[in-house]
């Protein structure tokens, strides 16, 4: 019973010292909404809502999805560049770090409304929605003009405890997103006999572009090479998982990790927006201090602009 105490006891002074609005914070918020302003721009109506046809008639919006900005106005003529132009807006203002208590809330609807309203959502875009809906407690609480800037007093004590909360939930999140992934591969016999990565690099969809083919592939056809590569994804992803939910200097080398895999990923899979947005979700689930640090960080920095 001592021990359930002292455990309390010390989440509870966890909770009360916490200071999520660091630099991690805000360096993760803005790459997260620049991968999805990058989805919006470089991607055409024609391919993010098409059916099977290729037509822009393939948004979706029944059920809840109707109250995606996508579909409020769809009675209007040009409603999908409406909603484009609001939606890049909001972004925009986002990734410069404007107002984070005002911009939280807008920047999960963007989110949620892509990734429900688009025919085809890939796994980055869901974990966006869940990881901006997450970002709500963390900022709510945050008064500062600019995220950028360092905090000039505390943050709030009825914000403290939700913003904490909010934390342990976005690392073991990105733990079980981890796991998940690992374990479903290890389920794949093309994972566990080592080949995977073979046929991965060699998709004509998803596999090495065209102009790096010709330096790459040939690579690839010593076995051991291929085996390595096909575990290791595994094994780094399994080490992420167990890392992101550690002490500090553990969190750093997974999110050292989470980058290396993600920017692999881009240049073999050419899928930029997935690696940016798990590139931030790890960086965001690597931030927080507590009182004593971000006290003296404020100090350091009253200290430089007096100097």
């Amino acid at each position: 019973m001592r021990k359930v105490t002292d455990a309390v006891r010390l989440v509870s002074h966890a909770a009360t010292a916490f200071e999520p609005r660091c630099r991690w914070l805000a360096i993760g918020r803005s790459l997260l909404a620049f991968a999805t302003l990058t989805e919006i721009l470089f991607t055409p109506d024609s391919a993010l809502f098409a059916d099977a046809t290729g037509l822009t008639s393939g948004m979706r919006c029944d059920t809840v999805r109707s109250l995606s900005l996508w579909c409020l106005d769809s009675g209007l003529t040009g409603h999908v560049l409406i909603s484009r132009i609001v939606a890049v807006g909001t972004l925009a203002i986002v990734g410069a770090g404007y107002r984070p208590r005002w911009t939280c809330v807008p920047h999960w609807y963007v989110t949620y409304s892509l990734a429900a309203s688009m025919t085809v959502a890939n796994g980055g875009d869901s974990a966006a929605v869940v990881l901006t809906l997450l970002l709500v407690p963390l900022c709510l609480g945050d008064d500062r003009v600019w995220q950028w800037r360092a905090p000039a007093r505390p943050l709030g004590a009825r914000w403290r405890g939700s913003a904490f909360a909010a934390q342990l939930v976005i690392r073991f999140q990105l733990c079980i997103i981890y796991v998940t992934a690992a374990v479903t591969k290890l389920a794949d016999p093309a994972w566990r006999g080592g080949s995977a990565f073979y046929f991965v690099a060699n998709d004509p969809y998803v596999g090495i572009p065209t102009a790096a083919s010709q330096l790459i592939l040939p690579t690839l056809d010593t076995p051991w090479l291929i085996r390595s590569i096909t575990w290791s994804v595994i094994a780094v992803q399994l080490f992420i998982a167990l890392t992101i939910i550690g002490r500090r200097r553990l969190r750093s080398i997974a999110v050292f990790l989470v980058a290396a895999l993600h920017v692999s990923i881009i240049v073999v899979m050419s899928l930029p927006s997935f690696g940016l947005i798990m590139i931030a979700f790890s960086m965001i689930a690597y931030g927080g201090e507590f009182a004593d640090i971000a006290a003296e960080k404020r100090e350091d920095h009253r200290r430089g602009l007096a100097s």
